[in-house]
This record gives structure tokens, C-alpha cells and sequence, in this order.
């Protein structure tokens, strides 16, 4: 079994108790099943006996909790909602996180945090990307730019072998009038994606990432542009 989730449950046990709010450590290790993403801490256990999955939470290079899931299982059980959840949050965070491991409260923190600058470099540095932008006559000294908001994704929790988060944005470059190049646009349309392995319901491991571009063409109604895909020296008519 994942060895941080005693310890977390331990850890959420005194601090609640601190509070006055003592709540029996089963009732806790429950909640944390669920913020990890599991029904109850029974099919926890199962899955972490699993022999036949190749990756459990103990090899999770990022595990991302579901709050909603632990309101839930606290409201089931009578527990106080907020204050239980807190402090089962803090004691993952406390426990599960090490070098090798990142705990984010949701998706929002994932992507806020994480996610974001993975996905603008995946852009940035994407060969495909690269070669879109050599054909443009443009140059681009700045990072990518996409929504500052979570995208919509695939659910984590019930993905099972692998899950994909992707981002739409665009970079904006400078046309360089001194380029030997015909001006094919100075905007990017672009998408980039993270690919992870599943280790248990909440954990990830990173596999891969990728990108792609398109060129916006739209500058060609753009009276500030002109017609800058025919060089200024040639003549009208042939």
C-alpha cells in the first residue's frame, strides 16, 4: 500500500485533535481514500495489491486530489467538511510529497503550478513548432501564450492506464523586413499536450509531450501589412 497514507492519517488525526475536533483515524484514512480519488479506503487497499498494475501511488511523480470526492466521503461519514479536508490536504502534502513527488489540492493547482509552464515549453521548444515559425519571415522573443484557466480534460480519477492534458495558444513574433524569407504571417496558432501513465487513481508519471502550429493568415487583410508575400522589387505584371 502507499506508504504515505498512515502517516497522513496520522498527521490529520492531531491536528483535527489539536482543533478540537477529534474524528476516529478510520474516518480519516476513508477521507483520504477519497481525496486520492477512491470510493473507500477498502478499494484503495485493493488496487495497491494489485500485483498486475505496473505503476501503484508510491511511484507517482504527481498525485492531484479530488476535494470533491473527499467532501463527499466526509459528509457521509458526519464528519465537518472543510476542516477535515484541510487538514487531511496538509498531511498528503506533508507526507506524500518528497523529491521525486509533487501533491496538488485539484486541477486548478496542477495547472496553475505545473501544468502550464510544462505546456508553454512543450510549445517553445517543439521541433514541429520550430519549423512553422522558420517559414514565417518572423522572429519570436517571447514564450507562447495560453489561458490562464485550467482547459477542460479527460477525468482523471476514473482514467485507468494513461491520461492527457492539452492547451490551445498562440505566439506573436516580428516581422523582420530584413529577412531573406517570403512573410507568411508573424502569428502561430498552437496546441500542446502532456501525456501521463497512471499510478494509482490520483498519481501520475510523465511520458511525454508534443506540440503543433499553424500559421494565421489573417494578416493578409491587414492594411498595415500590405501584400508582404510579394517582394517589394517585383514587378506588377510579367
Amino acid at each position: 500500500m502507499a506508504t504515505f497514507v498512515s502517516p497522513a492519517a496520522y498527521a490529520a488525526s492531531q491536528t483535527l485533535a489539536a482543533q478540537g475536533l477529534p474524528v476516529k483515524r478510520s474516518h480519516i484514512s476513508e477521507v483520504i481514500a477519497a481525496l486520492l480519488g477512491y470510493r473507500s479506503y477498502a478499494a484503495l487497499m485493493v488496487e495497491e495489491a494489485d500485483a498486475a498494475k505496473v505503476l501503484h501511488l508510491d511511484d507517482a511523480e504527481i498525485i492531484v486530489l479530488t476535494q470533491a470526492l473527499g467532501l463527499e466521503r466526509a459528509a457521509s461519514l458526519g464528519l465537518q467538511g472543510p476542516p477535515t479536508i484541510a487538514a487531511c490536504v496538509a498531511a498528503l502534502k506533508a507526507t506524500a510529497s518528497n523529491d521525486d513527488t509533487q501533491v496538488f489540492d485539484g486541477l486548478v493547482e496542477f495547472y496553475d503550478l505545473h501544468a502550464r509552464q510544462e505546456l508553454v515549453e512543450a510549445i517553445a521548444f517543439d521541433d514541429a513548432v520550430a519549423g512553422v515559425m522558420a517559414g514565417s519571415n518572423a522572429t519570436y522573443p517571447g514564450d507562447p501564450e495560453i489561458d490562464d484557466e485550467c482547459p477542460p480534460t479527460l477525468d482523471l480519477w476514473g482514467a485507468v492506464d494513461d491520461w492527457r492534458i492539452e492547451a490551445d495558444g498562440k505566439m506573436v513574433g516580428e516581422y523582420d523586413p530584413e529577412g531573406d524569407r517570403m512573410f507568411n504571417g508573424d502569428t502561430l496558432h498552437c496546441l500542446g499536450w502532456l501525456h501521463y501513465l497512471k499510478a494509482g487513481r490520483a498519481g501520475l508519471v510523465f511520458s511525454e509531450s508534443g506540440a503543433g502550429a499553424t500559421s494565421d493568415d489573417s494578416w493578409r487583410d491587414d492594411e498595415d501589412y500590405g501584400d508582404l508575400s510579394v517582394p517589394p522589387d517585383t514587378p506588377d505584371h510579367f
